[in-house]
């Protein structure tokens, strides 16, 4: 056999019985990704604006581009509160991936949060990838990124997730920086422990198939083909946790599902899920 320090059996074929809280089935993590106003953009002095739009028009890479910086204020303008009321309709808490940037920019979204009781986890003080970054320079990102969300909202940072790409380096730093988790994977459908520096860590995985990005990357997505897809992925889990519970990751951006058209594909979501004991 040939090692690899890639680990591709994970629990095999029988998983763990985890035990939920109130003897769930499914454990539902609801994951608004915070990030507008973090963004790479010539307004911040970057060389290179984001890439990543909904919209892309052609200009240089170190010029403004006012459609997608407009983009992205609406998620934090409008957005983010129709996300919110929706959560509120079906009392359903989150975890928000906090660039923190972002939040030093809208306090008042950072204490919505913090009176909603939702859990902070780290996600960068700039929305940008760590790959390419000096160790050093890594450490630094991720303890400014802790100490401006924690003086924000006045809650302590103890779970990351990069912006992909992350580095080999990544969750070593986080576990030497007292990090007790990180969501950088996404290969399964239960958290697990993962040997770093000698210690276990705990890998919380996420989900990019469950992300409402998936209405940029088609622009025939619709709100009904959300709904459907969370749905079946729901009820695939759901059974399986009768005797195996499992866990669901759905991502969210506010600037994505936070327009008008998409968030219905939320709401149906989560009115499926009421339906259901045990969740």
């Amino acid at each position: 056999m040939v090692n690899s320090p890639r680990d591709f059996i994970g629990y095999g074929e029988s998983p763990p019985k985890v035990e939920w809280p109130g003897g769930a089935r499914i454990a539902l993590n609801v994951v608004i990704n915070y990030e507008e106003g973090s963004e790479m953009g010539a307004v911040e002095g970057d060389r290179q604006r984001e890439m990543q739009a909904e919209w892309p028009y052609p200009a240089k890479p170190d010029e403004r581009e006012l459609v997608n910086e407009s983009m992205f204020e609406y998620g934090s303008r409008a957005g983010v509160w129709r996300i919110m009321r929706i959560l509120d309709k079906y009392e359903a808490t989150c975890t928000i991936f906090a660039s923190a940037l972002a939040l030093e920019r809208n306090p008042e979204v950072a204490r919505a949060f913090v009176r909603h009781g939702y859990d902070m986890v780290g996600h960068g003080y700039r929305w940008v990838p760590h790959y390419g970054m000096r160790p050093e320079q890594e450490r630094e990102e991720i303890r400014k990124a802790r100490e401006s969300i924690e003086g924000t909202t006045g809650q302590r940072i103890l779970g990351w997730f990069t912006r992909p790409l992350q580095t080999p380096d990544t969750r070593r730093i986080l576990a030497e920086e007292g990090f007790l988790y990180d969501s950088g994977a996404f290969n399964d459908d239960l958290p697990y422990f993962e040997k770093v520096g000698g210690k276990s860590f705990l890998v919380v995985p996420y989900s990019l198939d469950q992300n409402d990005i998936r209405f940029w990357k088609n622009q025939m997505f619709t709100a009904n083909d959300f709904f459907e897809y969370l749905r079946d992925a729901f009820d695939t889990l759901y059974e399986e946790g009768e005797t195996r519970p499992k866990m669901m990751s759905v991502g969210l951006h506010n600037r994505v599902i936070g327009r008008p058209g998409r968030a219905q594909g939320l709401d149906r979501f989560l009115a499926h899920v009421r339906k259901f004991p045990r969740v």
